[in-house]
């Protein structure tokens, strides 16, 4: 006779359910949890901050394969009728402390343990690699350094002489405005 190994238990003296979830498709996740005879598909779906989820039960529908089809016909619906989802591309969130998508401070410590500061603009191309591109407030300079990692954001380039003669025309242009 062969023994099962229970899982551990809590400090209550309870074991924690035997639960087995998985996702099946986008938006859709399989419940199977024993210890309460939980069996079915979950379907959830946010947009415009507003998240929308029903459980479809094997026994209420008549069995998995029935209960996952309603529960892809949901989500199918809500897709439907609900408004798109909004892209998270270029939008400012609250972890954004120089009030501009992409451009950070970046501060670091080498082993002397002296401190180097850099902004740095980073983005994301079209087949989905990322690019950084780094501008040391020592080397040009607080007000420079951030002009460039902008330039280098609103380019999606990390050609530095590229950019640097970019800068160079704008000084040169609001100098000559200045003068006239």
């Amino acid at each position: 006779m062969c023994a099962k190994r229970l899982g551990k238990t809590t400090r209550e003296g309870r074991r924690p359910p035997i639960t087995n979830t998985r996702r099946v498709a986008p938006g859709i996740t399989r419940f199977d949890i024993e210890e309460r005879r939980t069996h079915g598909y979950m379907v959830r779906i946010a947009r415009q901050g507003l998240r929308h989820q029903k459980f479809f039960s094997d026994m209420k529908y008549g069995g998995m394969k029935k209960s996952r089809a309603a529960a892809v016909a949901q989500y199918l619906t809500w897709s439907r009728e609900l408004p798109q989802r909004l892209s998270t591309k270029d939008r400012l969130t609250s972890r954004n402390q120089t009030g501009r998508v992409g451009v950070y401070l970046a501060v670091s410590r080498d082993r002397a343990g002296d401190v180097h500061e850099a902004y740095c603009a980073s983005w994301t191309d079209e087949v989905g690699q990322r690019h950084k591109i780094n501008f040391s407030l020592q080397r040009y300079g607080k007000k420079n350094a951030w002009q460039l990692a902008c330039l280098a954001r609103e380019r999606m380039t990390t050609n530095r002489t590229y950019l640097l003669s970019i800068l160079e025309k704008q000084s040169t242009e609001k100098k000559s405005r200045k003068n006239k």
